[in-house]
């Protein structure tokens, strides 16, 4: 549920219709229409027509004659419309940002105020552990498209933090790209969250991922509870894809079991990578760092520190 909510938050547009969302799960979609995290939003009246041009998208309008919606085929006949098909529903940004927040003291406006409209909202302050003051948090969406980062990259840049801040998002750990303000942390919401399935975030989570030199770290070698960053004597490497992550996870599970040898292809397949993806250096192409612990022979791997 939580991930089809984040999935759509990153939509180009903030209406979406209702059977688009059901196509992809119909079932997570009716538990965020329940739950109110989506909200009835109008209709967004483009359809598939109906004829020899079915690919080709047509736009639904309103007839007072036919008391319907609809569009006049390659023939002009009308095409009836039925609403439910074109129904279009929104998120609720306040609910949802309060429910992911519902573990910490917050201070703020009882509602986000836009930054960038449709973009950025900013949230309140946050009590963190660790933190000298309270912690100013925003919200951004589609950090993953040039042109909206260029945005988020300016606004920040105007309105630095006095010391940290910390941006959610829905946009997956891997499509961020690296900011030059760094006293912002830009964190997907999924991967703090403190149960995959839900949408509150865990402050034990975030904290590490704010200030991992405050954790009591393992040595030679440990994670942080995400398997985002992995620390190797006074090595820190971080992992912001999610399939990394899932990968890191198992390779650690079997460390920690004493059974540390994995067969890779397998590994990979359990981590969610597609079968083209077959061997290490596929899977962290572009990057050699996680050499520096993750050992391979004869189609086996292992974490060695």
């Amino acid at each position: 549920m939580i991930g089809l909510l984040l999935r759509a938050i990153e939509a180009r547009s903030t209406s979406l219709q209702a059977s688009t969302l059901h196509q992809i799960s119909r079932r997570a979609t009716e538990m965020l229409l329940e739950a109110k995290l989506l909200v009835a939003n109008g209709h967004v009246p483009v359809v598939a027509g109906m004829d020899d041009y079915e690919d080709e998208p047509f736009e639904a309008s309103w007839s007072p004659r036919q008391k319907s919606f609809g569009y006049h085929d390659s023939t002009g006949r009308w095409i009836k419309v039925d609403n439910h098909e074109i129904a279009a529903c929104r998120v609720d940004y306040g609910l949802a940002l309060a429910r992911m927040l519902v573990a910490f003291e917050r201070a703020g406006p009882p509602r986000p105020v836009h930054l960038i409209a449709d973009v950025v909202w900013d949230v309140g302050t946050i009590t963190l552990s660790g933190a000298k003051a309270p912690v100013p948090v925003w919200f951004a969406r589609r950090l993953g498209d040039p042109a909206v980062w260029a945005q988020v990259e300016a606004l920040v840049e105007r309105r630095p933090p006095q010391e940290i801040r910390i941006i959610l998002t829905s946009t997956p750990g891997e499509r961020i790209p690296e900011t030059t303000q760094k006293r912002n942390h830009i964190i997907n919401v999924a991967d703090v969250a403190g149960d995959p399935a839900k949408l509150a975030i865990s402050p034990q989570v975030l904290g590490a991922r704010v200030f991992p030199g405050q954790v009591q770290r393992r040595f030679p070698i440990d994670h942080s509870d995400d398997y985002g960053i992995v620390w190797v004597r006074d090595e820190e490497f971080t992992f912001r894809g999610l399939l990394h992550r899932q990968f890191l996870a198992i390779l650690f599970d079997a460390y920690w079991a004493r059974r540390p040898v994995c067969r890779v292809v397998p590994t990979l397949s359990d981590a969610g990578f597609s079968d083209k993806t077959n061997n290490l250096a596929k899977a962290f192409s572009g990057r050699t760092d996680w050499q520096r612990f993750i050992k391979q022979a004869e189609g086996n791997c292992w974490i060695e520190a």
